[in-house]
C-alpha cells in the first residue's frame, strides 16, 4: 500500500473513477510497437501530438494482408492483453488526426480484441471479437478526435454490435460467435484498430496517413455507495466525505480511498468492515459517528498513516490482496461487500472525528 500525495491527489480528481489498465501517450517513444500488422513500427514524433508526442502511420488497402489494415502493437509482452473479464476492462480509446489520404467507400475504424492462437505475428489462427468504432473518415486531413469505444467485458454472451470469428488455423474454427467471445475477452493477446470490418465484410479501398496518441485501456468504475451521513461537521466547518478512485474490480487491484472536507494538518486512517453500525459519537470517545461494527480493520501499518496537509484531504492506495483485520490481513473476494470510513485527529472536543462511511461491493 502506498500514500498518495496530495498533488496527485488533485489529479485523481479532476478525472473519472475509473482504472485505468494500460496507457500510451507517445511522449518518449513508440514504447509497445504500434504499427501495420506487425511490421515497421509508426515513425515517433515528440512534437504535434494531441498534445506532445505522436505517432504516425500509413495504411494502405495495397500494404495489407487483411481484408482491411489493422494497426496493432508489435511488441513481444506489450501490456495490451490479458483476462479483460477478470481486469474488468470497460473501454478502450485513442485520439487520431488524419494528415492525408482517401478511401472510395470511407473509412470506418473497428476495434478488434483478439487471441492470437499462440503464434504471435500469424493471423492465421487468430480468433476475433471487434465492434464498429462509430469513427469515420474519407478524404484527408481530418482533425484531431478522440475515439471511445466501450468493452462489456463482462458480458457472458456477445454483446450488441458485436461480432466474432475464428480464422481457420484458430482451434475456434466454425464456433459460434457467443462461444469466441466468450473465449477472447477471457485471453486477450493484442488490441487491434482496423480500418474497416475485419471479416465478411468486404475488402476496404483506401489510403491514409494518421497521427495517433493518447491510447488508453480503462476498467469499470468503482460501485460504492455513501452511508451514515452527512458526518458530523469537524472544526474546517464540513462534515468529512468519503469517496474511492479505481476499480472495484477484484483482479484489477486498483482502490483508492479518499477522505476529504478534513481539517487542515492533521493526522488520520482508515478503518474497514464488513459489518455496518452507527455508533453516535463513538461511544463517547470521539466528535464523530462510528459506521462500523463487528470485526474493524485499521489501516495504521507502515505507511498508512496519513497527514491531511493543508488541502484537508488523504487518500491511500490499498492492496485487496492485504485488508486489515481484528486477526492479520485477508484478500477481498468477489461478490463480497466491505465499508470503509475515515478516522481522523480534530483540535476541538474530544480530538477526533470521523467521515461519513462508504459501501462498495467488488465484483
Amino acid at each position: 500500500m502506498k500514500l498518495i500525495p496530495f498533488a496527485s491527489l488533485l489529479l485523481f480528481a479532476a478525472s473519472p473513477a475509473f482504472a485505468q489498465l494500460v496507457s500510451e501517450d507517445f511522449e518518449t517513444g513508440n514504447t509497445h510497437d504500434w504499427g501495420v500488422e506487425f511490421g515497421a513500427p509508426g515513425a515517433h514524433f515528440t512534437t504535434g501530438g494531441n498534445p506532445d508526442g505522436r505517432i504516425e502511420i500509413s495504411v494502405a488497402n495495397t500494404a495489407s494482408v487483411l481484408p482491411a489494415a489493422m494497426i496493432v502493437p508489435g511488441a513481444a509482452g506489450h501490456p495490451w492483453s490479458g483476462n479483460f473479464r477478470t481486469l474488468g476492462a470497460a473501454s478502450f480509446s485513442f485520439d487520431r488526426e488524419v494528415t492525408a489520404g482517401s478511401s472510395n467507400f470511407g473509412t470506418l475504424p473497428f476495434l478488434v480484441i483478439a487471441n492470437d492462437g499462440g503464434t504471435r505475428t500469424d493471423f492465421a489462427d487468430d480468433a476475433w471479437a471487434f465492434v464498429y468504432t462509430g469513427d469515420n473518415f474519407q478524404f484527408g486531413p481530418s482533425p484531431w478526435t478522440t475515439v471511445t469505444t466501450q468493452i462489456p467485458s463482462s458480458a457472458l454472451s456477445l454483446p450488441p454490435n458485436w461480432d466474432a470469428v475464428a480464422l481457420p488455423g484458430s482451434s475456434l474454427a466454425g464456433a459460434d460467435p457467443g462461444v469466441i467471445w466468450n473465449s477472447v475477452i477471457q485471453d486477450v493477446s493484442y488490441i487491434g484498430i482496423a480500418m474497416g470490418r475485419p471479416f465478411n465484410g468486404g475488402a476496404w479501398f483506401g489510403s491514409h496517413v494518421i497521427n495517433f496518441d493518447n491510447f488508453v485501456l480503462e476498467g469499470a468504475a468503482v460501485v460504492a455507495n455513501n452511508y451514515c451521513g452527512p458526518a458530523v461537521a469537524n472544526s474546517s466547518g464540513l462534515p468529512g466525505t468519503m469517496s474511492a478512485l479505481g476499480s472495484s474490480t477484484v483482479g484489477v487491484n486498483n482502490l483508492v480511498l479518499v477522505a476529504s472536507d478534513l481539517p487542515a494538518n492533521q493526522f488520520g486512517i482508515f478503518v474497514t468492515s464488513m459489518t455496518q453500525a452507527f455508533v453516535p459519537g463513538g461511544a463517547g470517545t470521539s466528535n464523530g459517528n462510528i459506521c462500523l461494527g463487528g470485526v474493524i480493520g485499521r489501516f495504521n501499518r507502515t505507511g498508512e498513516i496519513l497527514a491531511t496537509g493543508t488541502g484537508g484531504t488523504f487518500a491511500l492506495a490499498t492492496d485487496l490482496t492485504s485488508i486489515p483485520q481484528g486477526n492479520g490481513a485477508v484478500s477481498v473476494m468477489a461478490g463480497e461487500t466491505w465499508n470503509f470510513q475515515a478516522w481522523h485527529r480534530d483540535s476541538v472536543g474530544l480530538g477526533s472525528n470521523f467521515t461519513d462511511g462508504l459501501e462498495i461491493t467488488f465484483n
